[in-house]
């Protein structure tokens, strides 16, 4: 990943839903299906697929650099080199791109739960988070 790269990632990730899963701790948050496409192009190029694609199913391109439209869909979501290993392991077969909603849920409510025990108050988390009262007193209440 280049610098420029990287710093555009950095800048879009304050809009992006997805970037508490870009960090590898958080990694073992993600469904099998999302673990399974981590090992084969990696965890940033995984989100960017989620990210694009979550909820899609669809047939991978038989070849690389193609001429298909999912395939410059592939690139533009996660560049070249992720979806030609992408395409070289899975290439002419049906995939699930998960939308990892759940993770994100799971990860957020840790947040939350820290946002609390640092001793913020009740109601700037609620507002923050944008969470009534009641499931906000719920999830407090579960055993860590």
């Amino acid at each position: 990943m280049t610098a420029s790269t990287a710093a555009q990632r950095q800048q879009l990730s304050l809009f992006d839903s997805t970037a508490p899963l870009r960090s590898a701790e958080n990694a073992d948050q993600l469904p099998k299906t999302a673990r399974a496409l981590v090992e084969v192009i990696g965890l940033d190029a995984t989100i960017d697929l989620v990210k694009m694609f979550g909820g899609d199913e669809f047939y991978l391109p038989e070849t690389i650099d193609g001429a298909s439209k999912l395939w410059s869909a592939l690139v533009e979501a996660m560049g070249r080199d992720a979806s030609a290993k992408l395409v070289e392991a899975f290439g002419g077969t049906r995939i699930y791109v998960p939308t990892c909603q759940a993770a994100l849920l799971n990860l957020r409510n840790r947040e939350i739960i820290h946002s609390y025990d640092a001793g913020e108050p009740f109601d700037a988390i609620r507002r923050r988070y944008r969470v009534s009262r009641s499931y906000l007193f719920r999830l407090l209440k579960k055993p860590v």
